[in-house]
């Protein structure tokens, strides 16, 4: 049987409806505790008894968002604007990303892809060299 991590608000959920099953407790005062209706204590009762520990774990959990974009993706960029687009600011580097490597992606994406890099724009201004400088430190 794998062991099941729950986060705090979980770990509480699961602590109390464990303790109002195992010692018949009041659900009203339970759901005061949680913040949470009636019918979602007795909602939660039948997953405890059903899966137990691991019903409490939230569904999307490790589960990566749909609009996500692959790693690989954001390599390809610092890669293509370090060796091919490296004096082009970031949104004339967007433009002929477009156009020319057929990638589509936000300016915000980009920003923050090449930021993270420690790569400045050639448009950038002497304060935010100054705080990208202190970030490092």
């Amino acid at each position: 049987m794998r062991k099941v991590e729950l986060r705090m608000k979980e770990k509480e959920k699961y602590d109390i409806i464990k303790e109002l099953v195992d010692h018949n407790g009041n659900k009203n005062r339970a759901s005061q505790k949680l913040g949470i209706s009636r019918r979602q204590i007795d909602r939660l009762i039948i997953i405890y008894k059903e899966r137990g520990k691991q019903g409490f774990v939230h569904g999307n959990r490790s589960k990566l968002p749909a609009n996500a974009f692959d790693k690989s993706l954001s390599e390809k960029i610092i890669l293509l604007y370090k060796n091919k687009y490296y004096d082009f600011n970031f949104n004339h580097f967007k433009i002929f990303l477009k156009k020319k490597e057929n990638i589509t992606v936000s300016y915000n994406f980009i920003y923050k892809t090449l930021m993270k890099e420690g790569i400045l724009s050639p448009k950038a201004r002497k304060k935010q060299k100054e705080n990208l400088l202190n970030k490092n430190y």
